[in-house]
């Protein structure tokens, strides 16, 4: 936290929180910090499930790459954010961890972690800490928008409606993938109808849609296609995706997901290639091909000369059912498999999608995140109008603006106090 933060003192301010996940939890603990009364309140029945559920697989909070590479990874955001970014950066998150008394550890891949791997551990020393500053939650209570006085409107779960008022405000209410787990973008007409811009939300990290044959599923739904390279244009990345009764998912794909969706909205489809032998060359792989293939089944053939899985020899079958010239010669055969056409039709819905693109527009907000047309409400995390890949860069904008956020409302208290 910044080394000023101990000395204010804002006693006399009342602070509300909406949105009881990882942005809210980090802008409460400033503020309580700086002696600010602070309630949070969310339509769930407790606090962050879309955090603890990221974290089932090993939370990956942020990334060790140099922090202009890092910031680089926001794209046309990246200006925007970068000064939040900078401010509460990678290291200062770890330190923060620390704090908590949750080392954390560079994997592999140069992705940060836990040293516990889950979120849960995290969690609970975070709760813990709130609890300690008096933070209060008030579960079960969903914001529907303000009365004409201004004051916050929350709804309980028995349908009464209570109006709050508040010294200043934070709303940290995420993105809509996963409603199931909170976040599920019902604010957009509630932020509209008070003239705050709020580009549409759009599935971000996400799979597409793929018009598979019947017989291709039955074999391949559920199956990983591994070490795999997914191009698209001047992009090529490396790793892994599934097939899935929809269309294709899986980190390849998530990777490119944001040109991928924009093809999509241009021209109706888009057109990945895949590389099914990565670590072939095209001269290496026509070698191969060009062996006798002896009496065997082409999938037969596939498998022992070209070194294919099951799932990759699937597809390329499920091509060949209908441009059998493409198997002509070992070269263009070859050729096929080191650069598989898909059709992607459209991205998979929303709900499924890892993170959010859209939300709250630059130009509806300040350099400290506050709302232009609404004088100390601030907005911080997802619902924003920025999206990142994953690897940690989604965890580390939504903590840095909610620290932003937080920053900027004490300043602007302090204002008001004199």
């Amino acid at each position: 936290m910044p080394e000023e933060q101990s000395a204010r003192k804002l006693n006399s301010f009342d602070i509300i929180i909406v949105g009881a996940g990882p942005g809210g939890l980090m802008a409460a603990q400033i503020l309580a910090e700086a002696g600010c009364a602070v309630t949070i309140y969310d339509r769930m029945p407790s606090p962050g499930r879309k955090f603890l559920m990221a974290g089932r697989g090993g939370l990956n909070l942020t990334h060790s790459e140099d922090l202009e590479t890092f910031v680089s990874r926001y794209g046309e955001a990246a200006e925007w954010l970068a000064p939040s970014i900078k401010k509460f950066s990678p290291e200062a998150l770890r330190g923060w961890c620390e704090k908590l008394g949750q080392t954390t550890f560079i994997g592999s891949s140069g992705r940060i972690f836990p040293t516990g791997f889950k979120s849960t551990p995290l969690l609970r020393a975070w709760l813990r800490h709130l609890d300690s500053l008096g933070v209060k939650f008030l579960f079960r209570r969903q914001w529907v928008g303000w009365n004409d006085g201004d004051e916050f409107l929350f709804k309980s779960s028995d349908g009464e409606t209570t109006a709050v008022k508040a010294s200043a405000a934070l709303l940290a209410l995420g993105g809509a993938s996963w409603p199931r787990l909170g976040s599920d973008g019902n604010w957009g007409p509630l932020l509209k109808e008070r003239k705050i811009a709020v580009a549409p939300l759009r599935p971000a990290n996400c799979g597409f849609v793929v018009n598979w044959s019947k017989q291709l599923i039955q074999r391949c739904e559920g199956q990983p296609i591994k070490s795999l390279r997914a191009i698209f244009g001047d992009k090529s990345i490396r790793g892994e995706a599934m097939i899935t009764s929809a269309g294709i998912e899986g980190g390849v794909i998530y990777a490119l997901s944001s040109v991928l969706r924009e093809a999509i909205e241009k021209h109706g489809i888009a057109t990945l290639h895949l590389d099914l032998r990565p670590d072939l060359s095209l001269e290496q792989l026509t070698k191969k091909l060009e062996a006798p293939q002896k009496g065997q089944s082409r999938s037969t053939f596939l498998r022992k000369s070209a070194g294919m899985s099951p799932v990759a020899i699937s597809l390329v079958q499920e091509f060949l059912h209908k441009n059998a010239k493409a198997a002509e010669s070992p070269t263009r055969l070859a050729f096929l498999i080191k650069a598989l056409p898909l059709t992607l039709t459209a991205p998979l819905p929303l709900a499924r999608a890892i993170s959010t693109a859209g939300g709250i527009c630059r130009s509806s907000l300040d350099k400290n995140f506050m709302l232009i047309e609404k004088p100390g409400v601030f907005a911080a995390g997802e619902m924003l109008d920025w999206e990142a890949p994953t690897g940690g860069y989604l965890l580390q904008a939504t903590f840095s603006t909610a620290v932003a956020a937080a920053e900027g409302m004490m300043k602007w208290l302090e204002s008001r106090k004199e």
